[in-house]
């Protein structure tokens, strides 16, 4: 069957393959302070895109696509990235009338975590997070970085109530396992919001407004649940 467009990287196994194999390929280098400042004193100096350039001309095309896809704390995919696949995935589904559903996910406290303990800590502990839901998600399904504080789980031709069970399984589990280290032994809750296409919204945009306010749901609920769209 010939497709009128081709997906970002394939298929969604595919999708989870590829992310496999970028989080294996080692750590994404973040910026020191040192970096920054320099970066600012060339910018001031009009050098700093001819750097740049000279920089990614230089840099390995693997560790290159690292950074341009990938979150540089949970190595999950990153916002744009998860946008482009979610928004390709809507497009099948409507073409072929299936369900596609997203579980929006946020560790409780994770605010008042950083503000008590460090931004080191909350990002340990969502990078344990991104590992666990990485080793418990199936191999079709997709985790992302959504934002500062919210992550992500595309789950292809599945249901709400087929993500339920997932999202349940991952409340549950979650708390039996230490996710960070740092400073203490962490052990986390999470709220967790649920929302498919078609059957309560018909589009991108739509999609993950529903799945944040069914996350703001749970949330108000104490944290700790699992809420599906009405």
């Amino acid at each position: 069957m010939v497709r009128d467009q081709e997906p970002l990287f394939a298929r969604e196994g595919l999708f989870r393959q590829k992310l496999n194999q970028l989080r294996k390929t080692g750590k994404i280098p973040q910026q020191t302070q040192g970096d920054t400042q320099s970066r600012l004193k060339e910018l001031e100096q009009g050098s700093y895109l001819t750097n740049v350039q000279s920089t990614l001309s230089k840099t390995d095309p693997k560790e290159l696509e690292r950074i341009t896809l990938l979150d540089n704390v949970t190595e999950l995919y990153n916002h744009n990235t998860s946008s482009r696949i979610i928004a390709d995935e809507l497009k099948r589904s409507k073409r072929y009338k299936h369900d596609s559903t997203i579980l929006m996910l946020l560790v409780d406290n994770l605010y008042g975590i950083q503000q008590s303990h460090g931004a080191d800590v909350s990002d340990s502990i969502l990078k344990g997070v991104a590992d666990f839901l990485m080793r418990t998600v199936r191999d079709v399904d997709i985790p992302a970085r959504w934002s500062a504080e919210q992550l992500l789980v595309l789950c292809p031709e599945t249901d709400a109530q087929g993500v339920a069970i997932l999202a349940e399984r991952i409340r549950s589990r979650l708390p039996l396992e230490r996710v960070s280290d740092l400073t203490q032994n962490w052990h986390v809750t999470v709220s967790i919001g649920i929302a498919s296409f078609p059957s309560h919204a018909m589009n991108f945009e739509e999609l993950l407004a529903r799945s944040e306010d069914a996350l703001n749901q749970a949330i108000d609920k104490g944290g700790n649940c699992v809420v599906i769209a009405e």
